[in-house]
């Protein structure tokens, strides 16, 4: 090893401990989140697995013994965000959380959401209009640490 690729070598290595030292000491001096910041990172993992179609990863945050109103358990819930990755080569989401409500281990969430399979700028309101929105009601249960998709309801607008 060359004389200027040893430098190079510790150079990186004392950076990526410099790194490593600030992530780590930022992680032990954060305090933990709160019921509720949880439930707010579970709904933006949510979001972001949909949109790059990760039916995997959608599906980690959804409870096996989910059950809703209209009949779907885990399996069809699975079956149907299957069927719109496979119809949707794009999905772009676009959501307003309206109400998050604490009590014990659930979490009831009201929100909209928007959705189209384009590149629209859901961003946008007047793109919000040409999208498919919903009013969705859904339920969370704190399993094993995790908050998990127990049950949703939906109806359609905004």
């Amino acid at each position: 090893m060359t004389n200027e690729n040893h430098k190079r070598t510790k150079s990186f290595k004392t950076l990526l401990c410099l790194v490593l030292a600030l992530v780590l000491s930022a992680c032990n001096s954060s305090e933990p989140m709160s019921d509720e910041q949880q439930v707010r990172a579970v709904l933006e993992a949510m979001e972001h697995a949909a949109q790059d179609r990760s039916l995997s990863a959608v599906m980690q945050h959804v409870s096996p013994k989910y059950k809703d109103p209209q009949g779907n358990d885990f399996k069809t819930v699975q079956r149907l965000i299957q069927l719109q990755f496979i119809t949707n080569q794009n999905i772009n989401i676009f959501s307003k959380v309206r109400e998050i409500e604490i009590i014990d281990n659930a979490a009831a969430v009201e929100m909209s959401l928007a959705m189209a399979s384009g590149k629209l700028d859901l961003s946008d309101e007047s793109n919000r209009l040409r999208a498919d929105s919903f009013r969705l009601s859904l339920l969370y249960i704190k399993e094993d640490g995790d908050w998990q998709l127990q049950s949703a309801s939906w109806q359609r607008g905004w």
